[in-house]
């Protein structure tokens, strides 16, 4: 595996000189992008130079485009050409309405996941689609019925590798990767990366994988401000909240949650007060419909508060979003940089705000020592960042 050093040297760098063909330019215009992110910067160039290619990158860098736009570049236009695997079924929907937005009539791509009929699914398969997109579970599924040919299969994308592996898909993914028999260029995408994923990438690639590594200070937000509150007790939590939200006024945010039973309560104690927010809920036990109709409504400002699961941490594609309240501390690191990667996107400045009981202290230490940084202390009435004064109601 080649490592690629990332040259931290900003250079004037347009989509003309990554070899972006024009139409692809203007259509990215016309969605306001005009210029490439870093991580376009350099994936683009080594995808259009058939490389199989690690991307180590947080959600929120313009990672979908990065390996959108070479591989449409690339495309013979040949039924299922392209197999982009994604862990959930928002993503995949995501990334569909992503090549829309390229407009390019020629290109047939249709989202395959489960909780839907797949009769459906089943029809636009038949039909033809060059990019294919879809989750482990359903895509298997349609595999094992004889639908899914996977015999044309020239590029291969693993999109959010890391999350993959942790929704236990290693299997389902490992029978779709052995039933590809022919040659394909191998891409994947992952904000962290253990030796499970290199594995993976080694025994069904014979290519010399190039792997770019964004340092571990790019997976934390640089623009977003992180701050602390320091609770007595879990009782208390609520009133810091609407502390919370009294003094930011935030204009768009996400309440993370580790349980859906929380979620739930938080939900309803918020909707039946009189905070001047509008509030949607989140989590897995929804419809596919129910959670669509739920983000369409945060996307389009009709709601301004959004109490979420982690199902809503990674992939999404939600912009403007100022806020990010962790209502309970998540226990892993990884999680904490995927939550506050909701917000500060594309440059834009945000604020990320955890709530800290005592007793989960050395959760928020192991955050510090990961992303590399202090999280500020903030306590009720004042702005002292300094942790030994304490906080009494």
């Amino acid at each position: 595996m080649t490592k690629i050093q990332v040259n931290k040297k900003m250079t004037e760098i347009s989509f003309k000189t990554l070899n972006i063909s024009n139409k692809h330019i203007e259509a990215l215009k016309n969605i306001n992008i005009e210029k490439p992110t870093e991580v376009q910067e350099k994936v683009i160039p080594l995808i259009l130079g058939g490389h199989d290619l690690i991307t180590q990158s947080k959600t929120g860098t313009g990672k979908t485009y990065a390996y959108l736009l070479p591989i449409i570049e690339k495309l013979s236009f040949i039924k299922n050409e392209c197999l982009i695997i994604v862990p959930v079924r928002e993503l995949a929907v995501q990334v569909v309405n992503f090549i829309n937005n390229l407009e390019q009539d020629n290109i047939r791509s249709f989202p395959i996941y489960g909780g839907v009929s797949i009769d459906r699914q089943i029809k636009e398969l038949k039909r033809g689609c060059n990019i294919i997109v879809g989750t482990p579970g359903r895509l298997l599924d349609l595999r094992n019925r004889g639908v899914l040919k996977l015999e044309n299969i020239k590029f291969l994308v693993l999109d959010e590798g890391d999350r993959l592996l942790d929704m236990g898909f290693l299997p389902d993914i490992r029978k779709i990767l052995n039933s590809i028999k022919n040659k394909f260029q191998f891409m994947l995408f992952s904000a962290t990366f253990d030796v499970k994923l290199k594995k993976l990438v080694e025994r069904y690639t014979d290519n010399d994988m190039k792997f770019l590594n964004l340092s571990r200070d790019k997976l934390t937000v640089q623009n977003t401000e992180q701050y602390y509150y320091l609770i007595n007790s879990f009782r208390d939590k609520y009133k810091y909240l609407k502390y919370i939200l009294k003094q930011e006024k935030p204009t768009s945010a996400i309440i993370f949650i580790n349980t859906k039973k929380t979620g739930n309560w938080l939900f309803n104690k918020i909707r039946s007060a009189n905070l001047g927010y509008r509030v949607g809920y989140l989590s897995g036990d929804q419809t596919q419909n129910q959670r669509e109709k739920v983000l369409n409504m945060f996307r389009d400002k009709q709601i301004s508060l959004l109490v979420a699961t982690d199902v809503a941490a990674r992939g999404l594609d939600i912009q403007n979003i100022s806020h990010i309240i962790n209502y309970d501390i998540p226990q892993y690191p990884d999680n904490y940089v995927h939550r506050i990667g909701r917000t500060s996107r594309q440059n834009k400045k945000g604020t990320a705000i955890t709530l800290c009981l005592e007793d989960q202290y050395n959760f928020l230490c192991q955050i510090e020592e990961v992303i590399n940084k202090e999280i500020k202390q903030k306590t009720m009435g004042n702005n002292n960042n300094d942790r030994r004064t304490g906080f009494f109601l």
